[in-house]
């Protein structure tokens, strides 16, 4: 880091102080650049950090540009210099930089936030936090059971610590407890103070999952897959920017046709990307990856800042060749990238929900232009966006993987109307008679099972059995959900706990009961039913430590447990070739969300979940327990047949005017009160109608299907443009729209 001499400037013979004007862009929603005065003998360049001054604080910023002269009509005293130069060389290349641009330009930020969505935290903070902070109860001097019930009344947050740590069993990463619980650290603190729980810092390591692991000898591929490889290869020795769909049914051998790809992309002194789901990434994946490639980089969010910052170095020196992680690996700086993959490029995780509100997607075959790189896109369930551009505008290569490998079929799938199933005598219907049969079935064989559930907690609301209301979130307009280990309610937007609602809020009347069941029920019911089940639970309950999903998976693996039961968790990226039962416990939860992919997602959590059974020799079979046995999400889910409900779903979205035949754009305002949201709303709406286009509808303001959220009102614009190229004009608008406080912009 090379710091500014605090010495005056020389002057040119123009006036002017001798140097650059560099223009930095830093990590705020306003549209626009800063510039800044360096002296002639600082070789700044674009892509490297800078430390500037920014009002009365000191911020880290990117360098996009160097100029020779101010700013028109800026006054060359006004300028202010750059406090320190952090890179030598730049950390962003020229071609990162412009996919930056293109990322704030297409998804209405700054580019200042898009560059510093691409650097690990202690780059976008200037410097390198080597270790981090964990926290534990110390097991000798837990509080008394009476301790707790006293805590609880005078200290409810300090109890509600001391219960999550009981739950996570062992060392706690600090931000991890924090996100988790809602909680600030001053309970903690308390607690330390009273001897109950201690705090530590760990060194951390650089490189995680580094197993030693022995190099795999490649299976021999189906005439199938020779297809696809050749097509790839062919596309990597012309070093052409092209893009493809690898359309491959589970267990067809997607991931072989990757490795066969990477191999030829490091035989040609490229780099290649991996994109994977976040919870697929395992130590078993990374290790498939590392026995073909050699040493492979792991970006996710479970890496420590240490972790991040040395793997994203090793990135950029060329050392390692390969990265394999979620969403934001996307962004590591490989010199010479040859291949970007994106495995399972539907799942719903591949969306940043902050700024900037990318999809990873997108953005890939962005960046596979940009470098010249080829772009494969893997799923057995595409997006219909995609499937569309590879069927019908022919701008995506298809390939196709029609069949299981080694002659293995889809597992058949029984679909189980719960309308005529009849629970327990004075239990909720968890499990029907098919799907328990099948269970006590494949436990006689000594075989294992996978039991799916999109809803955790015990019970996802309160209802009131005289008036019909359900008890919601005081400062959320959501059903709180009962967790039956707390003994208390949970919403689960901003976190907050309450007691068991006693009387109704709306009629007074004592008869308030729990309606619905979550995976907490689920396992009750399960072990009630099936005494020889031994359950694992993975939801964002009982996967409080990132050890946990690890440990858990290898304890499935190893027979400890013969039952995996979980929410989306257990749903994509689980090979275990003795799970032969498959259970979807509710099918329709993804289907009553007020939103067009709906079907789409049910259909593809319905069908990667079925594709965890039948993995070898032994078969499988999939129960599907629903409400709806006729909708086509279902129906056609259940054939194994995406063809057909893609052709359904797309006529409806052509008919319709939804993605991917129109542009759809959310304007989420937010304020504290109705009159100041409406206010705002309502301007919002003005200026847009104002430029609008006819072909592109603006509807709203109205309330969104989650009016309040943390205490905030909030109201929707929906805009829809089609053609897509009729957002055009709207697009100046929306970037303005996007700076201003309690406006979110957002393709929908």
């Amino acid at each position: 880091m090379r710091r500014m001499s605090s010495a005056p400037a020389q002057q040119s013979l123009f006036g002017l102080p001798e140097g650059k004007y560099v223009r930095v862009a830093l990590d705020t929603p306003v549209r626009r650049e800063f510039s800044y005065w360096a002296p002639p003998d600082l070789s700044v360049e674009p892509g490297a950090r800078v430390r500037v001054p920014f009002g009365s604080r000191q911020r880290v910023g990117v360098a996009v540009g160097i100029d020779p002269h101010p700013p028109v009509g800026v006054d060359p005293a006004r300028v202010r210099p750059i406090t320190a130069l952090l890179d030598e060389s730049p950390l962003l290349t020229p071609a990162l930089l412009r996919l930056g641009r293109t990322i704030a330009d297409e998804n209405f930020c700054s580019w200042g936030n898009a560059l510093a969505a691409m650097l690990p935290a202690t780059l976008r903070r200037g410097r390198a936090r080597r270790t981090v902070t964990r926290v534990e109860l110390i097991g000798a001097k837990l509080p008394s059971a009476e301790a707790l019930d006293e805590l609880a009344q005078r200290f409810p947050k300090q109890e509600k610590a001391i219960a999550y740590l009981q739950k996570a069993g062992g060392p706690v990463e600090l931000r991890e407890f924090l996100n988790r619980t809602g909680l600030s650290r001053s309970p903690l603190d308390s607690l330390q103070k009273r001897g109950w729980v201690r705090f530590s810092k760990v060194e951390e390591s650089s490189l995680p999952f580094l197993q030693e692991t022995l190099r795999d000898q490649p299976p021999q591929l189906t005439e199938q897959q020779r297809v696809c490889v050749d097509a790839l290869c062919e596309a990597l020795d012309r070093r052409a920017a092209e893009h493809f769909l690898l359309f491959g049914v589970t267990g067809s051998g997607k991931t072989e046709v990757y490795l066969h790809a990477l191999e030829r992309c490091l035989e040609q002194g490229r780099g290649g990307i991996v994109l994977v789901p976040e919870i697929a990434l395992t130590p078993q994946t990374v290790a498939r990856f590392r026995a073909r490639c050699g040493e492979v980089a792991v970006l996710h969010s479970g890496l420590t800042d240490a972790e991040r910052h040395d793997q994203w170095k090793a990135i950029r020196s060329g050392r390692v060749r390969v990265v394999v992680g979620a969403r934001s690996a996307l962004f590591a700086p490989m010199p010479e990238l040859g291949l970007i993959i994106v495995d399972e490029e539907h799942e719903s995780s591949f969306k940043q929900e902050s700024v900037p509100r990318y999809h990873a997607r997108d953005v890939a075959l962005e960046r596979a232009r940009l470098e010249g790189a080829v772009a494969v896109l893997g799923s057995a369930t595409p997006s219909l966006e995609l499937w569309h551009a590879a069927r019908e505008q022919r701008s995506i290569r298809l390939l196709e993987l029609p069949e299981r490998v080694a002659g293995g079929r889809l597992p058949k799938v029984q679909v189980v109307d719960l309308r005529s199933e009849s629970p327990e005598k004075g239990h909720w219907l968890v499990l029907s008679a098919p799907l328990r049969t099948a269970l006590e079935q494949a436990f006689a064989r000594e075989e294992k099972a996978i039991l799916f559930l999109n809803r955790r907690g015990y019970a996802p609301a309160w209802h009131c059995r005289d008036c019909g209301t359900v008890v919601h979130c005081p400062s959320c307009d959501v059903p709180i959900t009962y967790h039956k280990w707390r003994k208390r309610a949970l919403c689960h937007l901003c976190l907050r706990e309450q007691e068991q609602p006693q009387r109704c809020q709306a009629c007074s009347s004592t008869k308030v009961q729990l309606v619905g069941v979550g995976t907490e029920r689920a396992e009750e019911a399960v072990v009630r039913q099936l005494p020889e089940a031994r359950i694992a639970r993975m939801d964002r309950d009982t996967m409080l430590r990132r050890e946990s999903y690890e440990e858990v998976l290898n304890a499935f693996a190893a027979g400890e447990y013969n039952v995996l039961l979980g929410t989306q968790m257990v749903a994509k990226g689980l090979d275990f070739p003795d799970v032969t039962v498959v259970g979807v416990l509710n099918a329709d939860t993804a289907l009553h969300q007020p939103d067009f992919r709906a079907a789409e997602r049910c259909f593809n959590l319905v069908s990667q979940v079925a594709g965890r059974a039948g993995r070898s020799d032994r078969g499988g079979k999939v129960v599907v327990q629903t409400f709806l046995p006729d909708h086509p999400a279902i129906r056609h889910a259940a054939q194994h047949d995406f063809v057909r409900f893609a052709a359904g779903e797309l006529a409806e979205r052509r008919e319709f005017g939804y993605p991917p035949f129109a542009a759809a754009v959310r304007v989420l305002c937010e304020a504290d009160e109705v009159r100041a949201v409406d206010r705002l709303a309502q301007q919002a709406a003005e200026a847009l109608r104002e430029v609008a286009a006819p072909q592109c509808g603006v509807l709203g303001p109205a309330a969104p299907p989650v009016e309040r959220v943390r205490g905030r009102v909030r109201r929707q614009l929906l805009i829809k443009a089609m053609p897509p190229e009729a957002l055009a004009p709207l697009r100046p608008v929306l970037q303005e729209l996007c700076q201003k406080q309690g406006i979110v912009v957002d393709h929908w």
